[in-house]
């Protein structure tokens, strides 16, 4: 009797503690906080939702119409260096007019370069001979790892210069993933000298970078539940100190996310606000073979995958968007980030639709609006004169939104407390819509001065809009205790806010 009087006391202390830790507030300090969870979320009723958004087709970067490249050319990573983007890609092509499918040749590692992110030129590094010319992009080749090259710039203090630029890749024919360095981002050498990571399938563009917040690295490798290419496939996580000595990968979990393909992962820290992960995997799907798969075009390029593999000819794929704060267990949007689009457009065929790995910020086109942040998707897939990357573009922090109709929504944060002096928020409405917020103290009551009937209301589309209220937008007498935002939204979104110190660097 007295263990079990022991035991339910012990539950109710646990229970209390937790409750306890629950009612902490969240230090968001001066972050930028994006509603891509409901982490910060603590009332968000109907019809008020939080809503996924999608990237606008641009123009075509580059189309892969080199005698190294072709219709398999894929897995680009790029980022912004300096004043210089940078891209890596695999160049590649398969024969399909007669069975089996085959390699037409080695693949082979590419890089490409751009002064705006928009305008790509392939330079004539003279490295490796392709037929005889060294005239070519080509910076690795000859190894299985030219499959899935990926780098990355080490910010870890620690790197010395010589490794500043950082890759892996590798596959089952290498046993598992190799580390790779370079100086300059161009000339590359191996860095271990056997695979570093030997659990998982790696047939995929396996990511890595290095996370401060951890001081850690971490990689993101192909993986499937039941083993080597068995069962459903999935995301691994491997992390090290060092770049040397790994943890065996662990598949990450998508909780509220019924089971489905990944077939890349794309997952980097968010650079407007690190402490966000967000992913951007190509999501696998099986089709049966049908009359209304066969009749999707490219018709007559299907028709020929279909008699070599038939998944290869009926088989799609698309994107989809995944946010984490902890780069395990990830918020997974089951709706697509990037369908397929229009039929006549060709994409629905098993290749297509793979995000490139990085985000890049880039002018808009019409001179005095805020930048937007690029990516790349591939297209055009098995075909040699149409393989492409075409450029995709969203607005800053505009994956997901708070969003509300014209009827009107509300959306109540948990306790929070925060540095700084002003609140800034993202948001668009209609010409109808508006926006107005509510500072309220941790118990749910409004904050004389910062109530609705003080809050400014604002309309309009903005990436940085100050927050007013009938005093002004100082809210620094706010600091340091715990508050809850109140939103009240009206035909618009808002996709991110921040508290700021404009008088501070």
């Amino acid at each position: 009797m007295r263990h079990g009087l022991a035991f339910l006391l012990g539950c109710i202390s646990l229970v209390m503690f937790s409750a306890a830790q629950a009612a902490e507030p969240i230090d968001i300090a001066s972050r930028r906080e994006l509603l891509v969870d409901r982490a910060l979320i603590d009332s968000l009723p109907a019809p008020a939702r939080l809503k996924l958004h999608h990237p606008t087709p641009r123009e075509v970067a580059i189309t892969f119409d080199q005698p190294w490249e072709g219709g398999a050319s894929s897995y680009p990573t790029v980022f912004k260096d300096g004043d210089i983007y940078r891209m890596y890609y695999r160049g590649h092509r398969y024969l399909i007019d007669e069975p089996p499918l085959r390699q037409a040749q080695s693949e082979v590692v590419c890089y490409a370069e751009s002064t705006d992110g928009i305008h790509w030129k392939r330079p004539n590094l003279g490295l490796y001979k392709w037929l005889g010319s060294d005239e070519n992009n080509i910076i690795w080749m000859g190894t299985p790892e030219a499959h899935n090259f990926a780098p990355f710039i080490d910010t870890n203090p620690s790197c010395s210069p010589e490794q500043r630029y950082k890759a892996i890749a590798g596959t089952s024919a290498s046993k598992g993933l190799w580390t790779f360095q370079s100086a300059d981002g161009i000339h590359w050498k191996r860095l271990s000298d056997g695979p570093v990571v030997t659990k998982g399938a790696f047939d995929s563009h396996n990511t890595v970078f290095w996370d401060a917040r951890h001081k850690r690295y971490s990689m993101y490798v192909r993986y499937f539940s039941e083993g080597k290419f068995s069962g459903l496939r999935l995301i691994g996580l491997a992390h090290s100190k060092d770049f040397k000595t790994w943890t065996d990968p662990i598949s990450i979990e998508y909780p509220n996310s019924p089971p489905q393909q990944m077939y890349t992962n794309q997952i980097l820290p968010y650079y407007r606000a690190p402490h966000f992960l967000f992913g951007f995997p190509t999501r696998y799907v099986a089709k049966p073979l049908s009359k209304h798969v066969q009749q999707l075009p490219p018709v007559d390029l299907r028709a020929k995958l279909i008699n070599v593999d038939q998944r290869v000819g009926t088989d799609l794929s698309d994107g989809i968007f995944m946010s984490s704060r902890d780069g395990f267990s990830f918020n997974r949007w089951d709706e697509a980030f990037l369908r397929p689009g229009p039929e006549a457009e060709g994409r629905w065929i098993y290749g297509d639709n793979y995000q490139s790995y990085g985000l890049f910020e880039t002018k808009s086109k019409v001179p005095g609006l805020p930048n937007e942040i690029s990516m790349f998707f591939d297209e055009g897939a098995w075909i040699d004169d149409a393989r492409c990357l075409r450029r995709y573009s969203i607005r800053l922090d505009g994956f997901v939104s708070l969003n509300a109709p014209y009827a009107g929504g509300q959306m109540t944060t948990k306790p929070l407390t925060f540095t700084g002096s002003q609140l800034s928020v993202n948001y668009a409405t209609s010409a109808a819509g508006t926006l107005k917020v509510e500072i309220r103290n941790a118990d749910g009551s409004p904050i004389p001065g910062f109530t609705l009937e003080d809050s400014e209301e604002l309309f309009g589309d903005s990436t940085s809009q100050t927050v007013s209220w009938a005093a002004g937008s100082d809210v620094s007498s706010l600091a340091g205790k715990p508050i809850r935002l109140h939103i009240e939204l009206k035909d618009g979104d808002l996709y991110s806010f921040q508290f700021t110190d404009p008088g501070k660097p």
